[in-house]
């Protein structure tokens, strides 16, 4: 009879430790944006805004509107882009993959390196 417990915890603990699972998360690369290169905000910015954020932040739904016809004009403010600190502007800093405000989406690191270069250069409505 402890012969049949000690094989049956042997078991136990051989299915247990066979069982786990280990995903490996491999950090994701931040694309280097040459400063040479213009982000345009109709190519590489409001696609983001519109496949990430537009559900919620629609007319009648949270601000900002992101929507395509209404995102430059509702993101244009000292509110939403600081162009002394592009880091802190709350557009960015609000849904950066490492924030911790936004609890419903974050951006991917590609996209918001592509934001924040967006508004280190001008945010401009190109």
């Amino acid at each position: 009879m402890k012969k049949n417990k000690i094989l049956l915890l042997i078991a136990f603990l051989g299915l247990t430790i066979a069982s786990c699972d280990y995903a490996f998360v491999v950090p994701e690369e931040v694309p280097d944006i040459p400063s040479t290169e213009d982000v345009s905000f109709a190519t590489q910015v409001l696609p983001t805004f519109t496949a990430q954020c537009a559900s919620c932040h629609k007319p009648g739904g949270k601000a900002p509107d992101l929507t395509a016809e209404n995102a430059y004009q509702s993101i244009n403010t000292a509110k939403y882009i600081n162009q002394d600190s592009p880091e802190s502007s709350l557009i960015y800093s609000y849904v950066a993959p490492d924030a911790s405000t936004h609890s419903w989406k974050h951006l991917s690191a590609a996209q918001a390196q592509y934001l924040l270069v967006w508004i280190e250069q001008g945010a401009k409505n190109n």
